[in-house]
């Protein structure tokens, strides 16, 4: 082989050398940017991933807000209405308390009826009736003290106006002179209040003008 050839092929082999180190430097380029672009992605996606997380968590916690409002609100409303329903009862059992004697007061009205009708039938003032009489008094007199203390009022008839929420008419008569049309005249049964309820209207007799 003559030096010429010698030289020829040393720059051949030169050449290939040289480009089989520029097609491996191109490929560890292209290597690398797949591999950065890559990197890039993942990163892409990883932001991606985290802000979809972001918006997963905000959204979780209007929601366990809103949760926790709304329990709030149940708990309110519960103990305001358990408050109503505690006052309430306290109020009916103040009431009950208040009107427990309201039954038997009524129930013994015939018998402070019976004692005025008593007192108003004896005529005879005899010394015997006048004992007699001094003890139905004193008798009638404590039974209705007795009945004021528990709560018993008198209803005002004779001279007042007719009332129909206390007042009950049995009968009109024509009005006198000096008598107001519509002013009762005459009870016929006395009515009464128990702790400013009405218990028995008063039975009356009404005046009305022609």
């Amino acid at each position: 082989m003559t030096k010429n050839e010698t030289l020829k092929n040393e720059s051949e082999n030169s050449n290939r050398a040289e480009s089989e180190l520029c097609n491996i430097a191109l490929e560890n380029e292209e290597n690398i940017a797949q591999q950065e672009q890559e990197q890039q992605i993942g990163t892409n996606e990883g932001q991606g991933n985290e802000k979809e997380d972001q918006d997963n968590t905000l959204d979780r916690e209007k929601e366990l807000e809103k949760e926790i409002a709304e329990l709030k609100d149940s708990l309110l409303r519960s103990h305001a209405d358990f408050d109503n329903y505690r006052k309430r009862v306290q109020k009916e059992k103040e009431e009950w308390f208040q009107y427990a004697c309201q039954g038997l007061v009524e129930k013994l009205l015939p018998v402070l009826d019976n004692f005025e009708r008593a007192l108003l039938s004896v005529n005879e003032l005899n010394e015997e009736t006048k004992n007699v009489l001094s003890g139905i008094k004193m008798i009638e007199k404590q039974f209705r003290e007795i009945l004021q203390k528990e709560g018993l009022e008198p209803i005002e008839a004779v001279g007042a106006s007719f009332d129909p929420l206390i007042h009950e008419a049995v009968m009109q008569v024509p009005a006198e002179e000096g008598v107001a049309d519509n002013q009762i005249v005459e009870e016929v049964l006395k009515g009464y209040l128990f702790k400013g309820k009405l218990l028995r209207a008063s039975m009356v007799k009404v005046a009305v003008g022609e």
